[in-house]
C-alpha cells in the first residue's frame, strides 16, 4: 500500500513539474509572439504605404489631362502601307489578306514626360462609315522626356483586302477604295482622346506601287472629326 502511495505521489510530483516546465516556457514565449504579430503589422503597413507611393508616383501622377496630352506630341516621319497579315486556303478562297498600317515617331514638345500612352488607331475606308479595323499599341514604357523623340511607333488594322496574290493587287490598284487611319490617345487614367487623322497610301509592302491621293472625301473626314473633338 505505502508503495502505492508513494508511487502516486511521484507521479503527482512529475506532473506538477511538468505544468511548472510549460508554465515558465509559456511566461518566455508569450512576449516573443507578441514581438512577432507587432513586427508582423509593421511590415504590412509598410508594405501598403510603398504600394500606395508607387501607385501614384507611377499612375496618377504620370496623367496628363487629354487636352495637355494630345498637345504635347508631335507626329513626324510618318509612313503607311499595306501589308500581308495572313494567308487562306479554304474552300472557297484561296490567297492572301491585305491589311493596312501606319507607322510613325513621336516628338515631346511638351514640358511634362510623357509616360505608358496607349494608342488607338482606327481604320476606316472613305465610302464607309464602319470600321475596317483597329490597331492598338502602347509607347513611352521608359519616359518621354520634354524634346526627345520617341522609337517607330506601328499601327495595324486586323482586316483589310483578300486577293489571290500581291501581284494581284499590284494590277488592280487602281480599283482600290481609299482608307484613312484616325489615331486616339490616353495616359494613365484619362480618356482617349483624338489625336491626328492620316490616309493610307497605296503601296504594298515589298512591292513598288504607290498612288499620290488628293482625296476630298479625306479632308472632309478630318474636318468633321476636329469638329467632333471641338464639341
Amino acid at each position: 500500500m505505502n508503495d502505492e502511495k508513494n508511487e502516486k505521489k511521484d507521479i503527482i510530483k512529475d506532473q506538477r513539474r511538468e505544468q511548472e516546465q510549460e508554465d515558465i516556457l509559456e511566461e518566455y514565449l508569450k512576449p516573443k509572439r507578441l514581438q512577432i504579430k507587432f513586427w508582423r503589422w509593421v511590415i504590412l503597413a509598410i508594405v501598403f504605404v510603398i504600394l500606395v507611393i508607387v501607385y501614384k508616383t507611377w499612375v496618377i501622377d504620370p496623367t496628363l489631362p487629354p487636352e495637355e496630352l494630345v498637345a504635347s506630341m508631335e507626329i513626324f516621319n510618318i509612313e503607311s502601307q499595306w501589308i500581308k497579315s495572313e494567308e487562306l486556303d479554304t474552300p472557297d478562297f484561296k490567297g492572301i489578306v491585305l491589311v493596312p498600317q501606319i507607322s510613325f515617331q513621336v516628338r515631346n514638345i511638351g514640358k511634362a514626360e510623357l509616360y505608358y500612352v496607349y494608342f488607338l488607331g482606327v481604320f476606316r475606308l472613305l465610302d464607309r462609315p464602319k470600321a475596317l479595323g483597329e490597331g492598338t499599341f502602347v509607347a513611352f514604357k521608359k519616359p518621354l522626356k520634354p524634346g526627345e523623340e520617341s522609337e517607330r511607333i506601328t499601327l495595324n488594322s486586323k482586316f483589310g483586302y483578300r486577293g489571290s496574290s500581291k501581284q494581284a493587287f499590284k494590277k488592280y490598284y487602281k480599283e482600290w477604295r481609299s482608307a484613312m487611319v484616325q489615331i486616339y490617345v490616353s495616359s494613365g487614367t484619362s480618356r482617349l482622346s483624338f489625336l491626328k487623322s492620316f490616309y493610307i497610301s497605296r503601296r504594298i509592302e515589298g512591292l513598288d506601287v504607290d498612288i499620290t491621293v488628293t482625296d476630298k472625301q479625306y479632308k472632309d473626314i478630318v474636318i468633321e472629326e476636329e469638329k467632333d473633338q471641338k464639341k
